[in-house]
This record gives structure tokens, sequence and C-alpha cells, in this order.
């Protein structure tokens, strides 16, 4: 009897160790690559969807055309959200990350959001005395 409760749980924890090992395997980190990272060589990228990082630049967002320029230290990137919603967190001048897929329209490259994350709104704004 006691043999049988071991060999339960030996066999319980090997399949337990094993779904722990098959998950880990299964599930690729996320690579999250800035827009001057893209941007000095966006061939590379081109059609694959990526997560994406910069500062929304101020005075590009255009209602009308569902879209904005993402900003990074020396390069610019439009972004098309019109299959993304803004997040309320959502600014010009804040930091953003996206998720979408790098294409080339009319001789500039554009993501195509399908996700649009902001950070915490409360640790953009100004504490006054």
């Amino acid at each position: 009897m006691v043999a049988s409760k071991k060999m339960k749980l030996i066999i319980i924890s090997l399949a337990m160790s094993s779904l722990l090992l098959l998950m880990l395997i299964s599930v690729e980190p996320e690579i999250q690559y800035s827009v001057d990272e893209v941007m000095e060589n966006p061939n590379n990228y081109e059609n694959e969807f990526l997560f994406l990082r910069g500062d929304v630049l101020n005075q590009s967002l255009s209602s009308e055309q569902n879209s904005f320029t993402l900003s990074g230290i020396s390069h610019k990137l439009i972004i098309d959200y019109s299959a993304a919603s803004l997040p309320e967190g959502f600014q010009e001048g804040l930091p953003v990350a996206i998720k979408g897929k790098l294409v080339k329209i009319n001789d500039s490259w554009t993501i195509q959001a399908s996700e649009i994350i902001t950070g915490c709104p409360s640790k953009y704004e100004t504490v006054e005395n």
C-alpha cells in the first residue's frame, strides 16, 4: 500500500514537471524593440509583427487618418491605429508600446497597430504642493 502511494506521488510529480517544462518551452519571450532599432534596417522587419516602444510625437495625432507618429532618439515611424483603439492614458509626448505589423506604404514605413499600451497615468501626472 505504501509503495503504491509513493509510486502515485512520483507519477504525479513527473507529470506536473513535464507540463511545466512544456509550458516554458512553448512560450516565446516577446522582444520589445525601440523605434531606432527597427528603423536602422526596417527591411529586416518588413511584414513582421513587432512589439515596439517609443514616444508619441507632439502634434502628430490625426483622428481623421487614425494615425500618429512614434519617435525614438533619431528615427520616427507612422502608427496606423485604425485596427486598434487608443487607451485611456494615451497622450502626445508620452511613451507607449505598440504591437503591430511593419509595412511599407507609399515609400513610408508604417506600423499597423493591433494593440496600443500606455503606462500607468499616475506616474506621468505632476504633483502640485
